[in-house]
């Protein structure tokens, strides 16, 4: 058994206190390349309040996955949905299912609040990110997206 998996991991509601350590775990994902989330983003996203729904899993006290999800209301007649936005696990920490105690974490608070939908952005190509939501209970969403993006 590896020392990662003979820690304590602990899942926890994210505060604006971890705004730079996830923005630092993001770039250690990301390889650098760039900042998928912007320290603006997530300091408007107000973490830890309502309706900010994003947690971080941490072992030992070390910050090694976190997820960005945020309750809003979509559609007509309007549902409130919890959308997840992100969830990223340290290279190192993959394969111990912390993806998917992120998950459960997020799915036990929407329950408490009465959110009945929870919805994953996933892109389409990210087979690994589609199957861990697969075995979480998603299925794909009747819902079609289009966007319309404008050249900067």
């Amino acid at each position: 058994m590896s020392k990662a998996e003979e820690a304590k991991l602990t899942i926890r509601r994210m505060t604006r206190n971890d705004i730079h350590e996830v923005l630092f775990l993001d770039r250690i994902i990301t390889g650098h390349r760039r900042d998928v989330i912007k320290y603006e983003d997530i300091a408007s996203a107000d973490p830890g309040t309502a309706p900010d729904m994003s947690f971080v899993a941490e072992i030992d006290g070390k910050m090694v996955g976190f997820s960005i999800n945020r309750s809003t209301y979509l559609m007509v007649p309007l549902t409130e949905v919890c959308i997840i936005h992100a969830i990223l696990v340290h290279p190192d920490y993959r394969g111990l299912g912390i993806g998917a105690k992120l998950i459960d974490a997020l799915l036990k608070h929407c329950q408490t609040e009465g959110i009945e939908t929870v919805r994953a952005l996933i892109p389409r190509g990210n087979e690994e990110l589609q199957a861990l939501f697969k075995r979480q209970g998603f299925k794909r969403s009747p819902i079609i997206n289009f966007d319309k993006t404008f050249e900067s």
